[in-house]
């Protein structure tokens, strides 16, 4: 019995056969001419020129490929384009028209409501996002309100305080009577409520509504009959009229102590006028008021 001969008939040339068969399975490389395969109405345009390998160009294919059957909103042109602009609008919920804006204004009163929801429109704002703006606004609005309140009231406060150092015990007198004269002059409530609010904390301002008062009535605008005479002073009145009665040794104040004008005969004899008890205590009431209004006492 003999051995069965098995005869190798593959040759060198299979072996490179198989081997470049299994080569041509690897994926190919990339040469780096990849735009030189493509046709001309391809090759040249815009969105192909922008990929500088072909995987590029695949990943932005699959990317484009995964949103397809989205919902798909158009890009408008320009501000003409009406149909695609009311698909925007639909999409992001933006109203049909600017009167379909529905704002709640609680704190805005004053706001020209009509032009808000015209510029509102004009951007493509939505509905919801409007309303977020106006809150803000409103916002913004009442905090400005209160800083000009705070502002005022501060300025009052600095006015009130001059003026009543500088007054003294007439402040009370001289604001009513810049008061009284400001109402006067003011033809209705709505015009002096204007004035008061527009410069009614101004000591500058008070003080010349003073002074036109005073000098226009003579004292009779607010009931302040006889404070001309010098009832009622400022500090600095009331030092000069102190300053004059003390320098005057002929004053009334001064009767029995540096002039004889207690005594009747000698008023008589001398052509002066007498001063009784009751006078002079009243001159030295008189003086010692001035000294209070000074801040003397």
């Amino acid at each position: 019995m003999t051995d069965e001969l098995t005869i190798d008939t593959s040759t060198d040339t299979d072996d490179a056969a198989t081997k470049e068969t299994s080569l041509n399975t690897q994926p190919p490389q990339d040469t780096g001419d990849w735009h030189s395969q493509l046709s001309e109405e391809y090759k040249n345009h815009p969105s192909i020129q922008k990929f500088t390998d072909v995987n590029g160009m695949a990943k932005s294919y699959l990317s484009l490929e995964s949103l397809m059957g989205q919902e798909k909103v158009p890009i408008p042109k320009n501000a003409e384009d009406i149909n695609a602009w009311n698909v925007v609008h639909k999409a992001f919920g933006v109203p049909e028209s600017p009167d379909k804006y529905d704002l709640k204004v609680e704190g805005a009163e004053n706001l020209k409501l009509d032009e808000f929801k015209q510029r509102l429109f004009k951007n493509h704002i939505s509905q919801e996002a409007a309303q977020d703006l106006l809150n803000a606004h409103i916002e913004d609005f009442k905090q400005y309100k209160q800083m000009e309140a705070q502002a005022f009231n501060d300025a009052a406060a600095k006015a009130t305080a001059d003026l009543k150092q500088e007054w003294g015990l007439k402040y009370e007198e001289n604001l009513k009577q810049a008061n009284t004269f400001l109402e006067k002059m003011s033809s209705s409530k709505e015009e002096y409520d204007y004035f008061n609010n527009l410069i009614g904390n101004d000591a500058k301002f008070i003080k010349l509504l003073s002074k036109m008062g005073n000098s226009i009535s003579e004292g009779n605008l607010g009931g302040f009959e006889g404070q001309n005479g010098g009832f009622t002073k400022t500090p600095a009145e009331a030092k000069q009229a102190l300053d004059e009665i003390l320098n005057n040794p002929d004053d009334a104040f001064w009767a029995g102590a540096r002039n004889k004008r207690n005594d009747m005969k000698y008023c008589k004899e001398h052509n002066l006028s007498y001063v009784s008890e009751d006078e002079r205590k009243a001159r030295v009431d008189y003086v010692n008021s001035l000294m209070q209004m000074q801040g003397q006492s």
